[in-house]
């Protein structure tokens, strides 16, 4: 592949694939991906991404493929945001496929023949030039330095982060263009954590006192989520208390107010009035925080050490983000750290 649009392009075609029951494997040859239809049939694919294809486009677009490609049987696909219907007809007297991301997939292979409806994929604007600017890129960083060993599709990773996958698309352009990832769309490790870490600035409140057990009112309006709470989003405790829980070489003092994190600021809001706000930073109970993304406190961890105190604790990836901040302390603590068990470093 040659570009980063092609490399989406073949996740998005991937993902069409697979929503009419189809399987493909990855690049052979000079093809770049292998579709396996049924009883047995197989074709290797060439991909190409365009924005637009019009009827003119059409015989620039079929000289993308060589003619031993050809003789070899290499069905050509053209993946766009929109494709006429005249350029349609034209592919299809040039025996190429095409993915029309409005909904509309099409492939012809001995053998094989597809017309079909596929799910949509509306275009994004792009109005943000830097990555990480968004709600979508923050998302996406994470998700990826949470498992930075894994390879996310376009589709996968808008699947797991529930947005859209031309936003999810868009952003894993610019993250590929900064040097972020590489060209398996893994993360640079530890630069795209240090970017991360640029954008990391939560919204927080020092409270006069801390939910306690049996309140049962005031602890469901406030969704501690405790009942299942590696299955369900709700409070979790960051920062020093949950890096010393995973092992870093940090230390506080007995009592230390935990940092704990709430899923969305109408929750920050309850417990400022619930709990109250504390009149100084010095005698606060404890300081809650507005999950930056979704994956703070719905991606929990039990752990059982006493500096928990019963709360589950955030993903690694997020203390370390929480030490990040302080540049002296915290950059001489994440130099000594490795997380425990499953986890990976990444900073």
């Amino acid at each position: 592949m040659n570009s980063e649009r092609d490399s989406d392009a073949i996740a998005l075609l991937t993902g069409a694939l697979a929503e009419i029951g189809l399987e493909s494997a990855g690049k052979q040859g000079t093809a770049d991906m292998v579709v396996h239809g049924r009883h047995g049939v197989e074709f290797a694919v060439s991909v190409t991404r365009r924005a637009l294809v019009r009827e003119g486009d059409v015989p620039g677009i079929v000289r993308g493929i060589s003619a031993a490609d050809r003789r070899r049987g290499v069905v050509g696909v053209i993946v766009s945001d929109r494709i006429t219907e005249a350029a349609k007809k034209r592919l299809r007297t040039k025996k190429w496929g095409w993915l029309d991301l409005r909904g509309d997939l099409h492939l012809e292979a001995p053998g094989v023949f597809i017309d079909a409806r596929v799910s949509s994929i509306e275009p994004a604007v792009d109005v943000m030039k830097e990555p990480l600017a968004g709600a979508v890129g923050l998302e996406l960083a994470c998700l990826l330095l949470m498992d930075p060993v894994r390879v996310f599709g376009v589709r996968q990773a808008a699947t797991e982060l529930g947005r859209a996958a031309s936003s999810v698309s868009q952003e894993r352009r610019r993250l590929r263009e900064s040097g972020l990832v590489d060209t398996e769309h893994r993360p640079v490790c530890p630069d795209l954590f240090r970017a991360l870490a640029r954008r990391w600035s939560p919204e927080s409140v020092d409270l006069a006192s801390l939910p306690r057990p049996g309140d049962t009112p005031i602890n469901d309006s406030l969704h501690l989520g405790l009942d299942d709470p590696e299955h369900q989003a709700g409070w979790a405790l960051g920062d020093t208390l949950a890096a010393i829980a995973y092992g870093a070489p940090v230390s506080a003092s007995g009592g230390y107010p935990p940092d704990l994190y709430a899923p969305g600021r109408a929750t920050l809001r309850r417990a400022r009035q619930l709990l109250g706000a504390s009149s100084s930073r010095q005698e606060r109970a404890g300081t809650l925080r507005v999950a930056p993304v979704p994956m703070v406190t719905s991606r929990r961890v039990v752990w059982t050490a006493q500096e928990t105190a019963g709360w589950p604790l955030v993903h690694p990836l997020f203390v370390a983000l929480d030490l990040a901040q302080d540049p002296d302390r915290g950059s001489e603590v994440l130099a000594g750290w490795d997380p425990p068990g499953r986890w990976q470093r990444v900073w």
